[in-house]
């Protein structure tokens, strides 16, 4: 669902006549929509109509082309809410990358198979787009329920693919819902072997990705993935439903976004209540909504 701050990009870029951030705010809304989202594909078409514009797919390596998305994330480590043990491993992790040629020079490896787990709405697409910001690296998104197919061993094709062609050039590679097609459970003989030969194809694929693919994998149920492929990450970073505290600290950046909306003065204490960050905004942003509503009737 298209984020309350991609959409005010979009209507800010659009108000001030600037045509390039315009497109890139429709590109951001494109990418956090889901593969069967019908926003999803009346923007792209969009896109597609205005002369002069790169689609989504034009900056990507060509044996990506219809497999995947770039996504231009919005924002940095500091705009996103992190657990404090999540945030300092992501701040090492960050360190590692940047030194990574001094590592190699010692003869060490660099770690750069990341595995995110977590209810919906929780940042786990976020935090993907923020290490590619962090680190200046453009962010290649795949939705796993796009690459499945009927056909026999097209799915593990296809997995193939976008790994062979991420390597031509330094970048995150984000595998979202990963449980699509990795799950241990199937219901037949057929799927039991399938699942197989896609684990397979994975395992492999990652054990040949060099360090300069960054690979993050996101599930929503980590426990229905298959443990081998679990193994083969590095770190495992839990992005639990925010605390009060969370919330909180969420809100007074909110804030600042919307300084004209007395949204800290004004609005009931926020409690996260077992919502999501996404849940969470939508909330606020309906409240300042009712807000600058009231004013208008008002005056």
């Amino acid at each position: 669902m298209a984020r309350g701050q991609d959409i005010l990009a979009l209507a800010r870029s659009a108000l001030e006549n600037k045509r390039e951030h315009v497109i890139s705010a429709c590109r951001c809304i494109v990418a956090n929509e889901p593969a069967n989202s019908s926003l999803k594909e009346s923007m792209n078409k969009l896109l597609l109509r205005m002369p002069g514009v790169m689609t989504l797919q034009d900056d990507l390596p060509r044996d990506l082309k219809g497999l995947v998305l770039v996504m231009e994330p919005s924002m940095g480590l500091a705009d996103v809410e992190l657990p404090e043990q999540v945030l300092s491993e992501v701040e090492v992790f960050l360190q590692e990358q940047r030194l990574s040629d001094v590592i190699h020079e010692t003869g060490l490896s660099v770690p750069h198979k990341v595995l995110l787990s977590g209810p919906p709405g929780n940042g786990k697409t976020t935090l993907a787009g923020a290490i590619a910001q962090e680190l200046g690296l453009p962010l290649f998104v795949v939705d796993f329920s796009a690459v499945v197919s009927s056909h026999l061993g097209e799915s593990g094709a296809k997995i193939a693919k976008i790994f062979r062609g991420a390597v031509e050039k330094p970048c995150v590679l984000f595998l979202d819902e990963m449980e699509t097609v990795l799950s241990e459970r199937a219901t037949n003989s057929n799927e039991v072997g399938e699942m197989k030969r896609i684990v397979s194809t994975l395992l492999l694929e990652i054990d040949r990705l060099p360090d300069h693919v960054i690979l993050i994998g996101a599930t929503n149920h980590e426990e229905l993935l298959d443990r081998a492929v679990v193994r083969r990450f590095d770190f495992y970073w839990e992005l639990f439903k925010p605390s009060d505290d969370m919330a909180q600290e969420w809100l007074h950046r909110f804030a600042k976004s919307y300084p004209d909306i007395p949204v800290l003065a004004n609005m009931p204490p926020l409690k996260a209540e077992d919502r999501s960050f996404s849940d969470i905004e939508r909330d606020v942003t309906k409240w300042c909504r009712r807000w600058v509503v009231e004013q208008a009737i008002r005056s």
